[in-house]
């Protein structure tokens, strides 16, 4: 796409062909494409991106149709921040010749300039479509794709994206000039990704490099760090520090390796090194109040703390650390002044907004002092920081002793928000389950004493806050339980008649305490339960196999629903069994979609084809796409995506609510989460090879 080979010596052939023949169009076009290709790709820089523009436009005196000077003119302007001539320029060339991939790719520089690095993707996409065989469509796309997913979180297939153009790009013989740039773009994506063994192979070769040496020398850091590997960690940082030794991020990634060792003094020094050139930097602020924890020191910890919250109050882990504190000191009083102070705030609070960045993120490149221009800003959720912070101190309330159910209800007065009002009252009711609970268990220690037909149903009710091994405790009632409780509840008899009756009367609530605590079992939908209520519906009295049965049922046992059938329909009691089936049965279970390659009957559901005519086909449900309609469903996603919620992925049954979006495809549905999983195939593959050929 543009020249590289020889690129120095090939411009001053050309200087000296114009110098002999100052008239040479096509040598003007020929050292403009040079220029562009030594500012972009071989830090040219500036002055190359200018000398670019001149000889482009001296082309264009001529020649005002050229494509080719109209795309190195608007790629030049747009390099040097003049967007607005770029576009003209750029505009003019796709019009000329809409396949060309350049102007494209000037396209999308533009895009980006403007914020909109959607269409910025996907014209670079466009562009590695029209020139397959090029490496610097895949180089730019690649690097894009990388800062957009650091932006927005790191989305995993995002990163996936990034790498698999990136060794595309690898794969195609790029300039040795950015070589190491790709390596390093992949590095990095592989430790966003965890891929931590890959990483650290990509970021030992960088060493190698004079240029990227240092940079190498802290992602290794950070991968260590990441793998646990602390001391490792701290040498590779501290040779980083030969090149930086005033880098505040690097001072506290050590701290933290420090302290993840224990060393507790050393990590409080490097915090300090790191505060004493930043004295804004949240992490080292951070590791230091922890630091401070571990020396025996709270109230120093809590000041650090709340230093904190006061520039960044979305710093979730200082909050968090504050509440364990207040926690621990049983300071119910403070607990129940945060949870109405954050409630009482949050309808108040914007849905976004931004705040100064006091310190660089945990995988972002060390930047050195002078190269800082201003202060950065990152964008925050306020409300959604709140309500994070709102769970911390539900949770917290949630081990104390005392009952905080009256305090979260009068909190829900305190805002109009639906969704919050919902959260703690949810968390009342956990937190007042919770409570019953404990009093339960103490039931079902001494079954002898607290069955019940009414226990039973209480159980049931608290079943997912029991544990197990207390359930099946809980059946142990016995011959001499019902003896000693028909004397206990109904007082002493007046003859044994009547004490055989109290006894019956016993029994009856006895077998209704333990059906309904199969019942709860059954509710847990673990191994050990299935294997009990087996054992129950083959040893037990009829009634009680019975009960054993209905459980099993709700694992979605179909035998043990029929043999129930069987025994209800001597009773004219068939349809109160299906009801009850269709009550506890398991809602069915979503299937997982497959690729499928070698598969000659199989044919896609939207265009026909079999599944040798293609890369490979989803198969799931009872639909099968292939991996070319899965790429028309992704560029076209905007015009088929559906909003009727009873639609349902006709591979794996997720809805839209389930998903990011579903799309109609030919009359086909197909969820965002299924698009994704067949685009990805192929590339994570040829990420995979060419990794582990390393």
């Amino acid at each position: 796409m543009f020249p590289h080979q020889k690129l120095d010596w090939n411009l001053h052939r050309l200087e000296k062909r114009l110098a002999e023949a100052p008239e040479d169009v096509p040598a003007h076009l020929d050292y403009a494409t040079a220029c562009l290709s030594r500012a972009w790709f071989h830090e040219g820089g500036e002055p190359w991106f200018n000398k670019a523009l001149t000889q482009a436009r001296r082309v264009l005196q001529v020649d005002p149709s050229n494509p080719s000077a109209l795309t190195v003119a608007g790629i030049s302007l747009a390099q040097l921040d003049r967007l607005e001539p770029a576009a003209r320029y750029l505009d003019e060339a796709c019009k000329l010749d809409p396949e060309r991939a350049e102007a494209h790719i000037g396209l999308a520089l533009l895009h980006e300039a403007n914020g909109d690095r959607r269409e910025a993707i996907r014209e670079l996409e466009a562009a590695c479509r029209m020139a397959p065989e090029s490496w610097e469509p895949h180089f730019l796309l690649g690097q894009m794709l990388a800062r957009h997913a650091e932006k927005i979180g790191s989305p995993q297939r995002l990163l996936e994206r990034s790498q698999f153009h990136i060794v595309k790009a690898l794969a195609l013989d790029p300039a040795p000039a950015v070589l190491p740039s790709l390596l390093h773009d992949l590095g990095v994506s592989c430790l966003r990704g965890g891929r931590l063994n890959d990483a650290h192979k990509i970021f030992k070769r960088l060493l190698e490099h004079d240029k990227y040496k240092a940079k190498a020398r802290y992602y290794l850091g950070l991968v260590l760090y990441h793998m646990g590997k602390y001391k490792n960690a701290i040498t590779f940082l501290r040779q980083h520090l030969e090149d930086q030794p005033d880098n505040a991020q690097v001072w506290t990634r050590i701290g933290m390796a420090f302290l993840q060792l224990s060393e507790v003094e050393k990590a409080r020094e490097a915090c300090n090194r790191a505060l004493a050139v930043e004295p804004g930097d949240l992490q080292a602020r951070w590791t230091l109040g922890c630091a401070l924890l571990e020396e025996g020191q709270p109230d120093e910890a809590i000041r650090m703390f709340r230093d904190i919250l006061q520039d960044a109050p979305d710093h979730t882990p200082a909050f968090t650390e504050l509440v364990n504190l207040r926690t621990q000191s049983r300071d119910v009083r403070w607990l129940r002044q945060a949870l109405r102070a954050e409630v009482s705030i949050h309808d108040r609070l914007p849905i976004a907004d931004e705040r100064e960045a006091t310190g660089p993120t945990p995988l972002s490149s060390p930047t050195p002092l002078r190269d800082r221009r201003r202060t950065p800003m990152i964008r925050i959720a306020p409300r959604s920081t709140t309500r994070e912070r709102i769970r911390v101190v539900l949770e917290s309330m949630g081990r104390m002793d005392s009952d905080e159910v009256p305090t979260i209800l009068e909190a829900m007065d305190l805002t109009t928000d639906e969704g919050l009002r919902f959260q703690l009252w949810e968390s009342a009711l956990d937190m007042l389950a919770t409570r019953k609970a404990e009093d339960a268990s103490e039931r079902l220690k001494l079954p002898g004493a607290g069955y019940g037909a009414g226990a039973g149903r209480e159980i049931l009710v608290l079943a997912p806050f029991i544990p197990e091994p207390l359930l099946t405790r809980g059946l142990q009632v016995g011959e001499e339980d019902l003896k000693r409780a028909a004397v206990d509840r109904h007082g002493p008899a007046r003859d044994v008649q009547l004490h055989r009756d109290n006894v019956d009367r016993e029994r009856q609530e006895a077998r209704a305490w333990q059906a309904l605590l199969l019942l709860a079992i059954a509710a847990k939908q673990t191994r050990t339960g299935r294997n009990l209520l087996v054992r129950w519906a083959s040893d037990a009295d009829p009634e009680l196999a019975d009960a054993a049965r209905a459980a099993l049922a709700m694992y979605g046992d179909t035998q043990a629903a029929d043999r129930l059938r069987e025994r209800a329909r001597a009773r004219g009691a068939e349809s109160l069994v299906d009801t009850l089936v269709r009550e506890v049965s398991s809602p069915p279970t979503r299937s997982h979609p497959r690729p499928v390659s070698e598969d000659e009957d199989l044919c896609c559901s939207t265009c026909g084809r079999r599944s040798s005519e293609v890369d490979h086909m989803l198969a799931g449900g009872e639909a099968a796409v292939c991996d070319k309609c899965m790429m028309g469903i992704a560029r076209d996603r905007r015009e088929l995506e559906t909003d009727d919620a009873s639609i349902s992925c006709g591979l794996c049954g997720n809805t839209s609510i389930e998903s990011r979006g579903v799309y109609v495809y030919r009359g086909t549905p197909v969820c965002a989460d299924c698009v994704d999983q067949s685009l990805g195939l192929l590339e994570r593959e040829e990420v995979e090879r060419y990794l582990a050929a390393w």
